[in-house]
């Protein structure tokens, strides 16, 4: 019998098992092969960057990223562009090219030796009983079933933890992307906007000598027809794309409100996209990841006894980061605010000024076509 039991070893799940596996007994349970090495060409669909309050969180927690799950490049501007033939502005972000599956597996190498890892098992559902609570696992054929005194989801934005608990729904896109070889990657990021694909937004992201073109889109029967659209939007714009590599696919949470966030109840807690922590404005869920493991694990420690209302309202700091971001998406993708924000030319880099960029950077810039 586990005091805790974990569903999904990601950047939540792995980190509240840093945090409590050497004062609770503890399982961690993963579909995922993380005691193996990382399949090739395999990965979470993900573009990969370690946003600032991501950055903030690692450093609240006292680690910095290792060698081996940095990429290149290291890039520190994004092109914003309105599609198919709005503004385009350049805007300083300070982001973290990074390995995303590296990254998971640096996470989990962190946890301590005494926390039981159950990898490449699928949970089936859980049931609670009179001491706790009874959850279904499946390795390949074989189900097995382990007992825990509480759980927590951590299994992300197709959370099976949180339907167990709640019929509270958060909206759900998917997230589509390919990875093309390229002969010349564009020395930024990019986010692109255009209405006629979707109403969150699509991202470029070069990597290891690779572009990864994404988008978040409604899942409907149209997704794939959409997402073929602005890839040849991409190219008839000029941005030089060649064979495919892959192409990955995930389910993507936008919370519309504060009500689509909840901590769990009844001894069972969600932590990460499992309880809706999702920036509405970018997608950005790693920062909530490791903000509300480390908001969980400080409520255990005074014991399990209350610790789900101490966790709730603890989550109030994240609540209300939520809901000045719902603010911020409503205006970013209002269009007609947005397109007049972008021609304004407010907050963006002088791109092209001989006194604030170097030649070689200003000519790689305004080259004809970098995205649209």
């Amino acid at each position: 019998m586990y005091d805790i039991a974990i569903v999904g070893a990601g950047p939540a799940g792995a980190t509240l098992a840093r945090l409590i596996g050497e004062r609770c007994k503890v399982l961690l349970i993963d579909r995922r092969r993380l005691d193996a090495d990382a399949p090739a060409g395999r990965g979470k669909c993900c573009g990969g960057l370690l946003a600032p309050d991501a950055q903030k969180m690692l450093g609240r927690l006292g680690l910095g990223l290792p060698r081996d799950v940095l990429v290149e490049p290291q890039l520190f501007c994004v092109r914003a562009v309105e599609a198919p033939a709005g503004p385009a502005r350049f805007y300083q972000r300070h982001y973290v090219n990074i390995d995303r599956e590296a990254f998971d597996r640096w996470l989990v190498s962190m946890v301590p030796a005494g926390v039981s890892a159950r990898f490449g098992c699928r949970f089936e559902g859980l049931r609670r009983t009179g001491r706790g609570f009874c959850i279904g696992l499946r390795a390949g054929r074989t189900r097995f079933v382990e007992r825990a005194a509480a759980v927590v989801g951590a299994d992300g934005a197709g959370s099976i933890v949180r339907r167990h608990v709640t019929r509270r729904r958060v909206r759900s896109y998917v997230a589509v992307q390919d990875w093309y070889e390229t002969p010349a990657a564009p020395p930024h990021f990019g986010a692109v906007f255009d209405p006629d694909v979707t109403d969150f937004y699509a991202w470029t992201v070069p990597k290891r000598g690779a572009l990864i073109v994404g988008a978040a889109l409604t899942p409907d029967c149209g997704a794939r027809a959409k997402f073929d659209r602005l890839v040849g939007r991409l190219r008839s714009g000029g941005l030089r794309l060649g064979r495919r590599i892959r192409r990955e696919a995930a389910p993507l949470l936008r919370p519309a409100g504060t009500s689509d966030l909840f901590t769990g109840r009844r001894g069972v807690a969600l932590i990460g996209e499992a309880a809706g922590f999702v920036s509405p404005s970018s997608g950005e869920g790693i920062s909530y990841a490791l903000a509300g493991a480390s908001l969980l694990a400080g409520a255990l420690a005074a014991g399990p006894a209350g610790a789900m209302g101490r966790y709730r309202r603890a989550a109030g700091r994240l609540k209300r980061d939520i809901a000045a971001k719902l603010l911020k998406s409503r205006l970013l993708y209002a269009p007609d605010v947005r397109r007049a924000l972008m021609a304004s030319g407010l907050g963006a880099m002088p791109v092209g000024r001989r006194d604030k960029l170097p030649l070689a950077t200003r000519l790689s810039a305004l080259a004809p076509g970098d995205i649209l």
